[in-house]
């Protein structure tokens, strides 16, 4: 796709849903937003408070944009989650009707592909969305959104997504050696993609820390092509790089910033609608099963429950079950 008119600023923030469990896929997620030259990312929240908020009890009058371990809790309505991330993609006149039409909109080049590959997974069978709650809140809240991003000298210009199911994220492991480098290297693989269709003067990454690494640098030289990157600072709460016109910024708690909180979101609710059919399509095959989201010890009750059925229908290990 070809680069966009030049921006002031691109602002792009990165999290994920899904590295701890031994079950479903990893979610990765990057929300790119333009900014007038005046403006940082930590000024979006300010800049859009008439109608977003991180204060889940303000939730019913301005939309709830935050870590998505506040929002959501497991067993809980779809809702919160799903009226903010629709909402947003619906201001990129996207509106999918299905898991399958979202899966295939924030991650084109693969989810298809390995989706069909899992028999959970039916395209003809997706649940359809919104799940938990109206269009035509969805349709509201979009309206708003739209007016105060003309306000405010800020819109959200793209979300995209690396969705890496259990199949080939056992591949991945086997060839990079560590759960924290495939979640590296996938960020800014999603980050070099923003970067190179939106064209801007100057580039402002937010990533929430991986794990417990604190150096960058090599792995951003990497996916920029090898430039030199500039070391800010490294401490074991911020880790700051420039190259060029870049700069990055791997943080804790960085879900204080709204490109982050976004997408923390979308990885969650996209995650948890893949967890749903993925306990669907299982209790009809075991019925009384318990359902799972997937987390180690869970995980491995719920594997011993389903092991004799998978045996008997033929779901090899390395689909179902992620190595680390």
């Amino acid at each position: 796709m070809a680069a966009d008119s030049c921006a002031d600023r691109i602002c792009i923030g990165t999290d994920e849903a899904g590295y701890g469990p031994n079950l479903g896929p990893l979610v990765i997620v990057a929300t790119a937003w333009e900014l007038d030259s005046d403006l940082y990312c930590r000024d979006l929240r300010q800049q859009l408070s008439e109608v977003v908020t991180d204060d889940a009890r303000q939730r019913h009058r301005r939309l709830l944009v935050a870590d998505s371990k506040s929002v959501y809790s497991s067993g809980d309505s779809l809702e919160a989650l799903e009226v903010s991330v629709l909402s947003f993609l619906k201001t990129l006149c996207a509106s999918p009707n299905s898991v399958a039409e979202l899966g295939q909109l924030l991650a084109p080049d693969l989810f298809t592909q390995e989706y069909t590959a899992e028999p959970w997974n039916d395209p003809a069978d997706s649940p359809v969305l919104p799940a938990d709650c109206l269009a035509e809140v969805i349709a509201e809240w979009c309206d708003l959104l739209n007016q105060e991003m003309q306000n405010s000298g800020c819109r959200i210009r793209g979300i995209i997504a690396e969705i890496v199911f259990p199949e080939r994220l056992n591949r991945l492991l086997d060839l990079k050696g560590s759960k924290g480098a495939v979640l590296s290297d996938a960020t800014l693989q999603l980050v070099k993609t923003l970067h190179d269709r939106h064209a801007a003067d100057h580039y402002e990454i937010i990533c929430d820390r991986h794990g417990g690494r604190s150096r960058y640098d090599e792995l951003i030289a990497e996916q920029f092509e090898d430039q030199f990157v500039f070391r800010i600072e490294e401490t074991r709460q911020v880790s700051r790089y420039r190259t060029g016109n870049v700069e990055f910024c791997f943080r804790t708690r960085a879900e204080e910033l709204l490109p982050v909180a976004l997408a923390s979101m979308t990885a969650k609710y996209l995650r948890e609608l893949l967890m749903n059919q993925f306990n669907s399509w299982w209790l009809k095959q075991v019925p009384g099963l318990r359902p799972t989201r997937g987390y180690p010890v869970d995980a491995k009750r719920f594997r011993e429950d389903v092991d004799e059925h998978r045996a008997n229908i033929g779901i090899a290990d390395h689909v179902f079950w992620r190595n680390r």
